[in-house]
């Protein structure tokens, strides 16, 4: 796996990618041997070295946890806002996470300057490479943005920080609760029109109904809104910046596939199979009892009424 490891130090920075021609080991016990083992030139054609590179690829941007990063998805990155975090303006982004700020290639001592985009405003930042052998990158904004984040610094609830990658010098910046998160997880079911299977008995005033609950997974809700965030995927609408407080981290996540359609139990992917909607486009989605919406069929038909209006 030569070839794969010298991709994979090659994406980290560490070396130059050159995959043809590769040398491989050989076992075995007579021949000209480097330590031990006997070597062979192999020819790898341009097919199989593409997919060992997108194999490579593939790896760098699975989900991982660096210390106090989180690598949700190949655009959003989350940070655990410690101290330090408010203290200094910003933090030491891990080597393995270099290329999602794009900063693989910067030269020691230097600085690119970034923005960053936090609640429809933009904020002037930068990366900076250090000097010495560790060469480590850190990304710092500046006092007008810290200053608008001092209520979250002072905040005794636990901050997480979002940075989703927009261009490779602009990132939007937002900032979840996961107690407060979790704490909303009791949304609209996805069944068609919002109707409920089995009968109702009427008893006096009182009236029973008996209907079938699809279980959820409370983890994976997280996980979508870590990768999706908390603004509507369709229409755009930010709890947080309108109702303020009240707002704030609110949304709710939609089933691609509704689970009532669903035979049994199923693998649900956060990124793929679910989608973070306010609550009138997860209403309209489900609207006909018959179809449920597709994310581009609404926001086709929210682009259409807007330009009418």
């Amino acid at each position: 796996m030569i070839l794969l490891d010298a991709m994979k130090n090659y994406l980290h920075g560490l070396e130059p990618f050159a995959p043809f021609p590769i040398v491989q080991p050989d076992f075995a016990i007579d021949g000209p041997s480097l330590n031990g083992n006997r070597w062979h030139s192999e020819i790898i054609d341009e097919n199989e070295s593409a997919q060992l590179y997108e194999q490579a690829v593939g790896e760098k941007h699975e989900h991982r946890r660096y210390h106090s990063w989180e690598l949700v998805s190949e655009r959003a990155l989350l940070k655990e806002c410690d101290l330090s975090f408010w203290k200094y303006k910003g933090a030491t982004i891990p080597h393995d996470l270099f290329w999602f700020f794009d900063a693989d290639d910067m030269e020691r001592s230097t600085r690119r300057e970034i923005c960053l985009t936090y609640q429809g405003h933009d904020y002037k930042a930068h990366l900076e490479r250090e000097r010495h052998l560790l060469g480590r990158v850190r990304i710092f904004w500046s006092t007008d943005l810290q200053n608008t984040l001092a209520p979250l610094s002072q905040s005794i609830e636990k901050q997480i920080a979002r940075f989703y990658r927009l261009t490779p010098d602009h990132y939007q910046l937002t900032f979840l609760q996961p107690e407060t998160i979790a704490a909303d997880d009791n949304e609209l079911q996805d069944t068609p029109n919002g109707h409920i299977d089995g009968k109702s008995i009427r008893e006096g005033k009182k009236t029973y109904v008996y209907s079938t609950k699809y279980e959820r997974s409370s983890k994976n809700r997280l996980a979508a809104i870590k990768i999706h965030g908390t603004k509507c995927m369709a229409c755009g609408f930010d709890f947080g910046k309108f109702y303020g407080k009240q707002g704030k981290d609110f949304i709710e996540v939609h089933h691609v596939k509704p689970l009532h359609e669903v035979n049994g139990e199923m693998e649900v992917n956060p990124e793929t199979d679910l989608i973070c909607l306010c609550s009138n486009c997860h209403r309209m989605i489900h609207r006909d009892p018959h179809h449920t919406l597709s994310l581009e069929e609404l926001k086709q038909i929210i682009a259409e009424n807007r330009k009418k209006s």
